[in-house]
């Protein structure tokens, strides 16, 4: 008993300091959140059910150790090992939360987990891409693809025994004038699979402009010519096809409309005039279809009308 006396005090003491700090600290009860993690689960089965992951634990103890939990890294690990199909009710107890001593647990939010175990089935699934909103008025889809196609997905029998299609996330087209191309994720939602290679798509929704027709009027007729003529109308109307978003933008001055003389002898004649109409459309009709050209004597000339 006497033999290093001097160390066996001071050990004392500063145990005894040491229960007097634990002791006399100021408490807290506070609620922490305490992850759950499952282990050990046999490769032929999968959960087939939403846990949560974690459980909230109210506690009261020194505030310096319930800090000292929250950095910690304490987790409520659940082992499954050797588990059969089925259904498994695990009962969240005090004791099998690693808590340091001098912490107490008042209590614990949810003190039962429900684990459900199924065979785990895999299987090839096609992939749907989910498409929301309208394009511009003008505008319209034409196809829809998504990459890949088809997937490989790992999950409970129960589930994926009747699952035959698999959909992307939403993709928005409201008011699109032009080819949208987005990585969408797939709508797990409710599901409890995962893919095999990629959790993610690319869906391409390809959108062109709606056709439609108009009719433009006061298209001015020009001519040309070495040869004295006069000709009539001086002005047509032409009906025109092509992207509506386009159309209602055409102006009489964006069609060139020709007739040319030098090649018509003296006399009446009537005449299917050259017409140019803007890249990307084409033209329907023009009214009238020809025009009546009237060529005199062999006088040379060289005329070029236009409305003005």
């Amino acid at each position: 008993m006497t033999k290093n006396l001097g160390i066996k005090i001071l050990s004392l003491a500063f145990a005894i300091m040491l229960w007097f700090f634990v002791v006399g600290e100021e408490k807290a009860e506070i609620t922490i959140s305490i992850p759950v993690e499952l282990v050990n689960i046999p490769s032929n089965l999968v959960v087939a059910n939403d846990i949560p992951s974690a459980i909230d634990v109210r506690v009261y103890g020194p505030r310096s150790l319930i800090r000292a939990v929250a950095t910690q890294g304490i987790s409520r690990v659940i082992d499954l090992k050797g588990s059969i199909p089925g259904k498994l009710l695990v009962h969240i107890t005090p004791d099998s939360i690693p808590l340091p001593t001098g912490i107490r647990v008042l209590r614990i939010n949810p003190q039962n987990i429900e684990i459900v175990l199924d065979h785990v089935l895999r299987k090839r699934v096609l992939v749907k891409p989910v498409i929301i909103g309208k394009p511009n008025k003008d505008f319209k889809v034409v196809s829809t693809i998504v990459t890949p196609s088809e997937l490989v997905v790992v999950g409970p029998e129960k589930e994926l025994k009747d699952l035959k299609v698999l959909k992307t996330l939403p993709v928005d087209i409201e008011g699109a004038t032009s080819t949208i191309e987005q990585t969408v994720a797939l709508d797990l939602d409710n599901l409890h699979i995962s893919p095999v290679d990629t959790g993610s798509v690319k869906v391409i929704v390809k959108i062109a402009p709606v056709s439609g027709e108009r009719r433009i009027t006061h298209i001015p007729v020009l001519a040309r010519g070495n040869k004295k003529f006069r000709f009539w109308p001086k002005v047509v109307s032409a009906i025109l096809k092509g992207p509506k978003v386009g159309l209602r933008r055409l102006e009489p001055r964006d069609i060139l409309v020709e007739i040319d003389s030098r090649t018509l002898e003296p006399g009446r004649h009537k005449v299917l005039p050259e017409i140019t109409v803007p890249k990307g459309y084409t033209l329907k009709k023009m009214i009238p279809e020809k025009i009546t050209v009237t060529v005199s004597g062999n006088k040379t000339s060289e005329q070029r009308s236009k409305m003005p």
